[in-house]
């Protein structure tokens, strides 16, 4: 682990009891914060038949220790929510739009328990809100690199948020559109848009401003985009379906998972 990743998780771990799940409670949201080195071979029996078939789909060992991470935290702590054991847990992944198993996950058993996972690089997210919606995103920091910027800008952001980010200097921008990114793919997974949304229709508050979304056309759905505390050289957000903020707790999953 290195001296950044033990700064982040002792600001996230302060208050929170050790090897303990929370209860979840209306209008409180958790976040949980897993690194790929908290993998351990004993987790594969929190693992489903289908999240075994899903990991042996990918050729690289740290993607299938992404996926073992991923899984077991999410099994993990929907199980401590809903008193059943890890494993038991059905997750529904199917479409609505086309059938296939890349949909929205929504757990069968609790359908008031929404939850949404991301990762990027070394770290996995984890978000859990009861009867809200919600959609999380994290993104690594300095993998946009210019000659991307240029074609992708135009087709993720809207003209004026095009226009915030030309004034900003060429070496904060790639950065700065991350951050539109994360918050714009927060909200799509919030709702359950699909990857072909157009974003350039969803306006976001610049990444110098607290998150928030301005407009979004042609959608009436009201959203509440939060900030993240995301290690350092990432960005963070989460949104939840509704008008109104909830308070957000952001947890170390290391322990809970050492516990297995």
């Amino acid at each position: 682990m290195t001296g950044m990743d033990a700064r982040h998780l002792a600001e996230l771990t302060a208050g929170c009891p050790g090897g303990r799940i929370p209860p979840l409670v209306p209008g409180v949201g958790q976040v949980w914060w897993a690194r790929l080195d908290d993998a351990r071979p004993s987790h594969d029996a929190l693992l489903s038949p289908a999240d075994l078939e899903r990991r042996a789909r990918f050729t690289q060992p740290v993607d299938r220790q992404r996926c073992t991470v991923a899984a077991a935290v999410v099994r993990v702590v929907l199980g401590a929510h809903t008193g059943r054991h890890p494993a038991s847990l059905e997750i529904d992944r199917s479409c609505p739009r086309c059938g296939g198993q890349d949909g929205k996950p929504r757990l069968l058993a609790a359908p008031d328990l929404h939850f949404s996972v991301s990762h990027s690089g070394r770290w996995v997210t984890v978000a859990v809100v009861q009867e809200r919606a919600v959609g999380v995103d994290v993104e690594q920091l300095g993998r946009v690199d210019a000659a991307e910027l240029a074609w992708v800008a135009d087709w993720i952001l809207a003209p004026e948020e095009r226009a915030e980010l030309a004034w900003l200097p060429a070496a904060r921008r790639a950065d700065a559109f991350t951050t539109y990114w994360t918050r714009k793919e927060a909200v799509v997974k919030a709702t359950g848009a699909g990857i072909g949304v157009p974003l350039h229709r969803l306006v976001v508050s610049p990444p110098s401003s607290p998150a928030r979304v301005l407009r979004w056309d042609g959608v009436r759905e009201q959203l509440t985009l939060h900030e993240l505390r995301p290690p350092r050289g990432f960005a963070g957000a989460l949104a939840v379906v509704g008008d109104a903020p909830i308070e957000l707790h952001e947890w170390d999953a290391g322990p809970v998972l050492q516990e297995l």
